[in-house]
């Protein structure tokens, strides 16, 4: 098992090379087909009623820059990636502003991992937001989340798994398998966890631990107490005290990130990540 197309999603507005970057690095790591998709919006047509032509004429007329300045960007990055060694595509397509999801979706389903590189450390785009409701929730295929800025040296080297014995998590590190599989270090986190059968077993993390022993990935289990610290605040600091690369976890939520009722500790951890997220729904 290994992942052999992935799918890099840009904004085609943001700065192509600084987020295509750990996408190369990935599709390079498993000698994978790099299949890069731009995203533009369009604007739907506003209705002004008798007498509008002329904003009707100026509707048209942005929609043609856009789209001009789309094949532009999809050009820019055929020419940036023809140096890299690799096997790509660039796939340049528009969708109706706030319907970016189904437009990832429809690329996402057809890849083994879906990349994702913050273009900015403000609040995540709305493009950034769509196509992590389309690549997670619509496709059954994991997402890799990436912080903005510099594309991280390694990526999964030192791997953290957020474990909580429930199926998106265990959707996770089935997933993640052929990185955990070439990691260094691998480390099960468990926060609070309750002992006994219905739970987490008697002893905690250990049961996943062994199904990952079994696929050859040397595991060690941390029980972490969280306090009064949020469950995405002890993730955070239990990955920078392990130094670690890539933080493996389940994505939680029933609706939309753009209705803002995505699983809260998802939804904290993506907006606060200072390391990679692998994440399964």
């Amino acid at each position: 098992m290994s992942f052999k197309t992935v799918l890099a999603v840009v904004d085609y507005r943001s700065d192509l090379r600084e987020n295509l970057q750990g996408a190369i690095r990935i599709a390079r790591w498993f000698e994978a087909h790099l299949a890069v998709l731009l995203v533009g919006e369009v604007e739907p047509l506003p209705f002004y009623g008798y007498g509008s032509l002329g904003y009707t004429e100026i509707w048209v007329k942005e929609g043609e820059e856009r789209a001009a300045a789309l094949k532009q960007a999809a050009e820019d990055v055929e020419a940036m990636l023809a140096g890299e060694g690799l096997s790509f595509d660039v796939r340049a397509h528009q969708a109706i502003v706030a319907r970016e999801d189904n437009l990832v979706a429809r690329h996402a389903i057809y890849a083994d991992l879906t990349i994702l590189q913050r273009s900015g450390k403000d609040e995540l785009s709305r493009v950034e937001r769509q196509a992590i409701d389309g690549a997670l929730f619509d496709t059954g295929r994991p997402l890799l989340f990436l912080p903005a800025g510099d594309a991280p040296e390694t990526i999964g080297t030192n791997v953290m798994v957020a474990w909580n014995s429930r199926a998106e998590a265990a959707e996770a590190v089935s997933d993640a398998l052929p990185i955990l599989q070439l990691a260094g270090k691998v480390t099960l986190t468990v926060i609070d966890p309750v002992s006994g059968p219905d739970d987490h077993g008697e002893l905690p993390g250990a049961d996943m631990a062994l199904v990952l022993a079994r696929h050859g990935v040397t595991v060690e289990v941390r029980t972490v107490a969280a306090g009064n610290r949020a469950v995405s605040e002890v993730l955070q600091d239990e990955a920078a005290a392990l130094g670690a690369d890539l933080i493996v976890m389940g994505a939680y939520g029933h609706m939309r990130m753009r209705e803002n009722i995505i699983g809260g500790t998802t939804r904290d951890m993506l907006e606060e990540a200072k390391v990679p997220l692998f994440l399964a729904h």
